[in-house]
């Protein structure tokens, strides 16, 4: 049609038209190929477009989910998560955060600094911390005093786990971990650890320090059997074996308290225990304290003597120092009581009935009200660095359980504390008391008696000798043995001691039981840890004893093994 219009001029008319309508045919064919080839391209360009927009969509709903996931493992985290600027102000946190450091979640909204959030001393090492991680060094974990909003102080852990750009700004993201209870864990274990040192010392000492207490009782016994009562000296030497028997209970309770074990309960009365800790108080509390008491009941209750004491001196101990400025009075009751059933709802783990009652008050500062659940737990005190370990009253608080009893606290801060326990009466006779009315068990019988240590020899000989029995003595084991091969059954008896050159105790005994299978033997020890009660008698062994042995307890077990 263009080319007709341009050249129609030097065409006919016939000619014309068929020109025209060659060319027209052809133009609109060569328009309607250019226009189906246009639309295919934008046709092409549209669906790429298209493809390319549901990308971007399903993008951002993947971004979307992954942010989703990110908060939800976030506020699942027992951590903090934090992230934060250059300037140390906070830009995200987990829920967690509010419960570690008890803000609100719209003080965090309107902007809190880590700063804010640890104690001053600490935030020069803090921002050494972030500069270190600006310069991309590494600079590992850090620990922090943290400061609650309520201003209570905790140990905490940052640590920041990776660096990343929001825009422009550079920011990071890490943990705050609560070292609370990893701090306990380290103390408890410290304390554990020098628990474990006194129960290894203890050992490694008891051996000598019990043949010590073994001399010192046994030669204090024999002088009181030949000394007048009422006497000075008798009294003097009453204190003595009183002395030597509470040193020789408090070595076998560091024992027992080392190796975890159960302490037998005898029938005792506290209330001689509890005359006798006062009179080891009074000269350890200012005179500014006054002690007062009401020591009445002569009940009697199935407990350890030593550890009856402990409670004494502990609760005591606590109350002198909550006077030590300021004075006060100390005032001690023991009396009975009748439990019921009223009483017994309060406290379950009791039964109504006769109980024996101790009372420990003092005019002291008190115990304020936000400490006192916290008063029995382990390693708790409120004493400076170096004058408490914690351990008192947990220590007393299973004590009073172990015997069956209850102990309640009651206080008021500027007016002082009381501490009621509660034991249960037994109807046993005291054990002080069955041994002093009964008399001593006697006998004849032949005992060979070995000991490497000649003062035990000694004391042994004596000891047996007053009871009415032959004895032969002798300092070695192999030399005993040589002994008992000349003529097995001359003796009726073997006692001998555990840690010996040569040849030990037990394999002394073995020995002897080979060639006489019916000779009985006493194994005494001042501490083994090579051989235990149960595995002594699996030998065959009739008796296992510690020593020091008292005069009576000796008897009483000679009687029981040569009288069974």
């Amino acid at each position: 049609f263009i080319l007709y219009v341009t050249l129609g001029r030097t065409i006919t008319a016939g000619a014309n038209f068929i020109f025209l309508n060659t060319m027209a045919t052809l133009s609109i064919a060569v328009l309607v190929q250019g226009l189906i080839g246009a639309t295919q391209k934008e046709k092409e360009a549209f669906e790429k477009l298209k493809r390319e927009r549901t990308q971007l969509v399903e993008a951002e709903a993947s971004l979307q989910d992954s942010e989703k996931r990110f908060r939800e493992m976030a506020e699942l985290m027992p951590e903090t998560i934090f992230e934060m600027d250059m300037d140390g102000r906070l830009t995200f946190v987990n829920r967690k955060a509010y419960e570690m450091f008890r803000y609100p979640p719209e003080d965090f909204e309107k902007g809190v600094s880590v700063y804010d959030m640890i104690v001053s001393e600490d935030r020069l090492r803090l921002t050494e911390h972030i500069a270190q991680i600006v310069r991309g060094e590494a600079p590992g974990v850090r620990e922090y005093t943290a400061r609650r909003k309520d201003d209570s102080l905790f140990p905490v852990m940052i640590q920041t786990a990776v660096t990343f750009r929001e825009g422009s700004l550079k920011r990071f993201r890490g943990f705050i971990v609560d070292l609370t209870e990893k701090k306990k864990l380290e103390i408890q274990l410290r304390q554990s650890q020098k628990m474990e040192a006194i129960g290894t010392l203890a050992g490694g000492i008891a051996h000598d320090f019990n043949n010590m207490l073994s001399a010192i009782l046994g030669y204090t016994e024999l002088s009181l059997e030949s000394t007048k009562e009422g006497t000075i000296l008798h009294g003097n030497l009453l204190k003595l074996k009183s002395a030597g028997e509470r040193a020789r209970d408090l070595v076998r309770q560091i024992l027992t308290f080392s190796r975890r074990s159960e302490q037998e309960l005898i029938p005792i009365r506290i209330k001689p225990i509890v005359k006798e800790a006062l009179k080891l108080l009074r000269p350890s509390l200012p005179t500014t304290i006054e002690i007062q008491t009401n020591i009445q009941s002569d009940a009697t209750i199935l407990g350890d003597p030593t550890q009856i004491h402990q409670i004494l001196i502990n609760l005591c101990a606590n109350a002198g120092h909550a006077m030590i400025e300021n004075g006060g009075l100390l005032w001690i009751a023991l009396t009975d009581r009748e439990i019921d059933k009223d009483f017994t709802t309060r406290h379950p783990e009791l039964s109504p009935g006769r109980y024996l009652h101790l009372v420990v008050k003092d005019t002291g500062h008190g115990i304020p009200p936000e400490i006192a659940d916290r008063i029995f737990d382990p390693f708790f005190t409120t004493k400076e660095h170096g004058k408490g370990t914690g351990m008192g009253l947990s220590v007393v608080h299973g004590i009073v359980s172990s015997h069956g009893g209850v102990m309640t606290v009651n206080s008021e801060p500027g007016k002082g504390t009381v501490f009621d326990i509660y034991f249960p009466v037994s109807e046993s006779e005291s054990a002080a008391e069955s041994r002093s009315e009964k008399p001593l068990p006697l006998g004849h019988e032949r005992i060979l008696f070995v000991d490497d240590e000649l003062h035990q020899v000694d004391l042994g000989k004596q000891m047996l000798e007053s009871l009415g029995y032959t004895v032969v003595t002798k300092t070695g084991s192999l030399e005993a043995l040589e002994e008992f091969r000349k003529n097995p059954d001359h003796f009726d008896l073997l006692i001998t001691d555990m840690t010996m050159p040569n040849m030990t105790g037990d394999e002394l005994a073995v020995k002897m039981m080979a060639i006489r299978p019916d000779l009985p033997v006493i194994l005494c020890t001042g501490y083994s840890e090579k051989i235990t009660e149960d595995q002594a008698y699996a030998l065959g062994i009739k008796a296992y004893i510690f020593k020091p042995v008292l005069l009576r307890d000796l008897a009483n077990i000679i009687r029981k093994v040569l009288d069974p």
